[in-house]
C-alpha cells in the first residue's frame, strides 16, 4: 500500500456507500487539531488551535503538502479550549453534512463539465491528548488505551504511585508461547491464558455511548449529565457522531505515531541515561520492582541530550539507537532496543505491505515482553502500551506517513510566522492565510512558464520534465536520466589510467559509441535521484554529508565516496567515486539478525573502477560508532537515504541491464525462547538477508585489459568546479530549512 486508496478502511467505506464511490470526483477528507504558542516558549503564555482539512483525493507527491492543507477554522487563545472546541467544531460539521446529503456542483475542467460532488470525513488526525477532546474517550488514568477499553490490565503502583502498563503485552502473544506461563520474568507467580481484547465497529461503540447516556458538551446541562454517567472511559459523545457515515468508518480517530516515538524514546532513552529528574529507575520504582518482580539487575549510564523535538527522537529511534548502544549496552537490552527500533522504522515506511504488517503486530508483543523482563515497572506507561495497537491500524487505514501530524506541525510553524501583531494573533493568521491561499488558487491559472509560490522547484531539482533537456535527442540513451550539475568548472589534464576506465566503462553500456573521450568537465555538486550529491572533498568542512553513494550490481551491493561529477562530451555525466572493499566480513558486514550494514573504512577496493551513472546512484550516510575499542574504529554503520518528499512515481523503472531496483526491509529475525542465548553480541555476517545489502561471496568485478587511447599529446584535458559562494548560500538556505 502506497496510497490510503489501497487501503481497508477505504475499499471499506466504498462497499458501505456505493453511490458516493460511484463518482470518482467525489472527496475524502482527514481533519487535524493542535495547538502552539505564538509567543514561543518563554512569552507569554497563549494556546491557538486551527482547525485544518485536507484532501486525500491527491497522488502521493502532493497528498498532505501545504498548498492542500486548508484552514477551515481558528479557535481563539489565550487558553487551551479542551472539550469547548466542540463549538467551533459545529458549523465544520454542520458543513461536512451538509457536503455529505446535498452536495455541491462542480466544474470538472478536465471534462468541460458540471458534476454532482459530495466530501466525506474519513478520520481525524492529533496526538494523543487532543485524541481525548476529539473523540471523547479519557486518554488519562487506567482506561487509557481505547482499544483495550474496559478490560485493560492496567494498575497503580503501591510506591511509585502511577498507573502502568507493565505485564500487559503477553495477552497479545500466541496461545502456545512460553511468556504465557512464565511467573518469573513477568508479575510473581501470574499466569496469562486470556487473549487480546476483542475491537468494536462504529455501530457497538456508538450504541455503548448511546446506552451510558452521555451527551454532547453543546447539548443543555451536558457537564452534569455526563459526569452522572460514571467513569467508563467515555467521557462525552463526540460531535463526529453526528455525520450519518461515522459509524462505517473502520478508523475513526487516529494516534499520532510520532507523538508515541517521542515519548517512548524518552522513557526509555532517559532511563538507560539515567537522566536525573527524568528517569523511572528511582528509588520508589525499585521498591516496586522488588514487590512486582523477581530479582534483576538495572540498567544505567551517563548522558544527556538537550532540545529534542518530535522529530529529533523519531530519526533517533529509528535510526541511531542501534548504533549509539551497540558496544554501551547488555546483550539482551541492546537487541530489545534495536527490535523496537526496526518495528517504528517499518512501520513509518511510505510504503508497506500487509503481510508486513500481519508480521509486525505478532512480533512487537514479543519484544515489548523482551522490554518488561528488562527494566522497571514503571517505565511502561499509556505510550509504551499503544505501539502494540499501531500495526492493526496501518493495516487497516493504510500508511502512517498520511495519518501523521507532522506535516501539520509543519503548517502550524508557518501559522507561527505569520503572527506579525502578537496583540491580535487570530487576526495575523486569519489576514495572512486568506491572502496566500488566494495567491495558492489563482496560481492554478497562470501560463505553464509563469513562476509562482505553488510552482517552486522542488528541494534537489534535478532537471525532471525541463523541456529543453527532454528535446535533446541527440543525448545517448545512458545519459537520458534526468540529472543537474551546479557549479562553474575548471580545467585540468585527465590521467591516461582515468580515461581508460570511463571509456571501457561507457564502451560496455553503450552502442552508439562513435567517438572516444577527449573533454571531460568536473563539477562537485550534482541533483539526482532526489539526492544531492557533493564529493568528498567539497564535504570536508560543511555540517552535512552528502558524498556517500551505494551501486547494486548482480545481487551485490558497492559503497564508496563520490570523488568527481565528470561531464564528458557527448554530454553526459559519470560519477567518479572510491570504493570501500565489498568483501564480505573483511570490507562489509550484515548483521544475520537485524540486517545492520558496516563498512571498514580503512580497507579500499582494489580495482580501478570508479565511474558509475547517474541513474545508478543512490545516497548513503556513514556513521562512526561512539566505540574508544581500537578494532572497531574502522567500522562505520550505513543508512540508506530517502529522498524527501520524492514517492515511487518520481522513480520510473528503467529496463536496462545495470540498474537493479531494491527495497530496503529489515526484517526481525525473532529467536524462540530456548534459542535466545545463541547468539553473539556482536555477531556480524555477510548472508543476513535477501533483501538488505547483501554482497556476493567474490566481492570483485572484474577489469578489462584493454589500453586508453591517449590524445597527441599523451594525455588528457580535464575539468573542475568552482563555484564556493554559490555553494555556501545554498547550504544556508537548506539549514533555514
Amino acid at each position: 500500500m502506497c496510497h490510503l486508496s489501497d487501503s481497508e478502511a477505504w475499499k471499506h467505506f466504498d462497499k458501505s456507500h456505493p453511490s458516493f464511490a460511484a463518482e470518482v470526483c467525489n472527496v475524502r477528507l482527514g481533519l487535524s487539531t493542535d495547538g502552539f504558542a505564538p509567543h514561543g516558549a518563554f512569552g507569554k503564555q497563549y494556546s491557538s488551535w486551527p482547525i485544518i482539512i485536507t484532501p486525500y483525493n491527491l497522488p502521493p507527491s502532493m497528498c498532505m503538502n501545504e498548498p492542500y492543507n486548508f484552514l477551515i477554522a481558528l479557535v481563539p487563545g489565550p487558553s487551551n479550549p479542551k472539550h469547548k472546541i466542540y463549538v467551533f467544531l459545529q458549523p465544520v460539521v454542520a458543513e461536512l453534512e451538509q457536503l455529505w446529503e446535498e452536495g455541491v456542483v462542480t466544474y470538472d475542467i478536465s471534462l468541460k463539465q458540471n458534476f454532482h460532488l459530495t466530501a466525506a470525513l474519513m478520520w481525524t488526525i492529533s496526538d494523543f491528548p487532543a485524541y481525548a477532546i476529539l473523540s471523547g474517550w479519557s486518554t488519562v488514568g487506567e482506561l487509557a488505551c481505547p482499544h483495550c477499553g474496559k478490560h485493560t490490565q492496567a494498575f497503580r503502583l503501591k510506591n511509585g504511585n502511577k498507573m502502568s502498563w507493565f505485564d500487559c503485552r503477553r495477552r497479545f502473544l500466541q496461545v502456545n508461547h512460553p511468556y504465557r506461563k512464565d511467573k518469573n520474568k513477568f508479575r510473581k507467580n501470574r499466569e496469562l491464558i486470556e487473549g487480546p481484547p476483542l475491537s468494536k465497529n462504529g455501530e457497538q461503540t456508538l450504541r455503548e455511548i448511546e446506552q451510558l447516556g452521555l451527551v454532547k458538551v453543546t447539548e443543555l446541562n451536558a457537564d452534569d449529565v455526563n459526569k452522572r454517567c460514571g467513569d467508563h472511559g467515555w467521557k462525552k459523545k463526540s460531535i463526529f457522531w453526528d455525520l450519518p457515515y461515522w459509524k462505517t468508518n473502520l478508523i475513526r480517530h487516529n494516534f499520532d505515531v510520532m507523538y508515541i516515538v517521542k515519548n517512548v524514546f524518552e522513557n526509555f532513552f532517559y532511563t538507560v541515561m539515567d537522566v536525573k529528574g527524568k528517569t523511572t529507575d528511582n528509588v520508589a520504582a525499585r521498591r516496586d520492582l522488588k514487590l512486582y518482580c523477581r530479582k534483576r539487575k538495572g540498567v544505567k549510564d551517563r548522558c544527556r541530550l538537550f532540545g529534542m523535538k518530535s522529530h529529533d527522537c523519531h530519526v533517533f529511534m529509528q535510526r541511531l539507537m542501534p548504533i549509539a548502544f551497540h558496544e554501551m549496552l547488555p546483550k539482551e537490552v541492546w537487541e530489545a532496543l534495536t527490535e523496537l527500533s526496526i518495528i517504528f522504522k517499518t512501520l513509518t515506511t511510505t510504503s508497506i505491505i500487509t503481510k508486513d504488517m500481519e508480521m509486525i503486530e505478532t512480533e512487537i508483543p514479543i519484544i515489548l515482553c523482551k522490554l518488561e523482563t528488562i527494566f522497571v515497572p514503571g517505565i511502561f506507561k499509556s505510550m509504551e502500551h499503544l505501539p502494540v495497537h499501531l500495526p492493526y491500524k496501518a493495516n487497516i487505514a493504510g500508511p502512517v506517513q498520511y495519518r501523521s501530524m507532522y506535516p501539520f506541525q509543519r503548517y502550524l510553524n508557518q501559522l507561527k510566522k505569520d503572527v506579525k501583531n502578537k496583540a491580535r494573533v487570530e487576526g495575523s493568521v486569519v489576514n495572512t492565510y486568506l491572502l496566500r491561499e488566494a495567491s495558492i488558487f489563482f496560481s492554478h491559472y497562470f501560463e505553464t512558464g509563469v513562476p509562482t509560490r505553488n510552482r517552486k522547484l522542488p528541494r534537489n531539482d534535478d532537471g525532471r520534465g525541463d523541456e529543453q533537456a527532454d528535446a535533446n535527442n541527440d543525448m545517448l540513451d545512458i545519459f537520458s536520466y534526468p540529472g543537474r550539475h551546479y557549479g562553474r568548472f575548471t580545467n585540468r589534464m585527465m590521467s591516461y589510467e582515468e580515461v581508460h576506465a570511463a571509456q571501457t566503462y561507457i564502451l560496455l553500456n553503450e552502442d552508439k559509441i562513435k567517438h572516444y573521450i577527449r573533454k571531460v568537465k568536473l563539477y562537485s555538486v550534482y541533483f539526482v535521484n532526489g539526492y544531492k550529491f557533493h564529493t568528498d572533498a567539497h564535504s570536508l568542512n560543511k555540517s552535512t554529508t552528502n558524498s556517500g553513494l551505494c551501486v547494486s550490481s548482480q545481487g551485490a551491493d558497492y559503497y564508496g565516496k563520490v570523488e568527481e561529477v565528470l561531464e564528458v562530451e557527448y554530454p553526459g555525466y559519470p560519477i567518479k567515486c572510491h570504493w570501500y572493499d565489498p568483501t564480505p566480513n573483511i570490507g562489509v558486514k550484515v548483521h544475520k539478525q537485524y540486517n545492520l550494514v558496516e563498512i571498514n573504512v580503512k580497507r579500499k577496493y582494489n580495482k580501478f573502477e570508479p565511474f558509475v551513472l547517474d541513474m545508478q546512484a543512490t545516497q548513503m550516510c556513514y556513521i562512526p560508532y561512539p566505540s574508544l575499542k581500537t578494532n572497531n574504529s574502522n567500522w562505520w554503520a550505513v543508512f540508506k537515504v530517502k529522498p524527501r518528499g520524492w514517492t515511487d512515481e518520481n522513480h520510473p523503472k528503467k529496463d536496462v541491464a545495470f540498474q537493479e531496483d531494491d527495497v530496503e526491509s529489515n526484517e526481525i529475525i525473532i529467536p524462540s525462547a530456548a534459542d535466545t542465548d545463541n547468539y553473539d553480541d556482536h555477531e556480524m555476517s555477510s548472508n543476513g538477508s535477501d533483501n538488505v545489502n547483501n554482497v556476493d561471496e567474490e566481492g570483485e568485478i572484474h577489469e578489462d585489459d584493454d589500453d586508453g587511447i591517449p590524445d597527441s599529446e599523451g594525455s588528457y584535458e580535464y575539468s573542475t568546479s568552482s563555484n564556493e559562494e554559490e555553494e555556501d548560500e545554498e547550504e544556508e538556505e537548506e539549514d533555514n530549512d
